[in-house]
């Protein structure tokens, strides 16, 4: 019996991981949080004595992005400040390119 129950209480740990790490995956980042948030708001605006829409936005659902995907889902173009801040190549001087704004004369 006693080997059986050692056996029963490895697979309960291994279950126990299984289901921890599927939890943090699903809520690493906040699309479940979200959707509480946004079902409390809605709630509030249903309880309302003249709710004008009951529907509300919340930031981090599926089809409301936080500022932070929308950056991070952004291709670079060109040189970040950083890397043009480490660049140690020297500016061109400035070059008149003919453009007479009728200073002098």
């Amino acid at each position: 019996m006693e080997a059986q129950e050692q056996k029963n209480e490895s697979f309960l740990q291994a279950a126990a991981g299984v289901i921890g790490s599927v939890y943090r995956a699903v809520m690493k980042d906040g699309t479940i949080a979200a959707f509480g948030r946004q079902g409390v708001s809605e709630l509030g605006e249903a309880l309302k004595a003249f709710p004008e829409s009951i529907q509300v936005r919340e930031v981090g659902t599926i089809f409301a992005p936080t500022q932070g995907e929308i950056a991070n889902a952004r291709e670079p173009e060109g040189l970040s400040p950083s890397e043009i801040a480490q660049d140690n190549t020297p500016s061109p001087p400035d070059q008149d390119h003919g453009q007479d704004l009728g200073r002098g004369r």
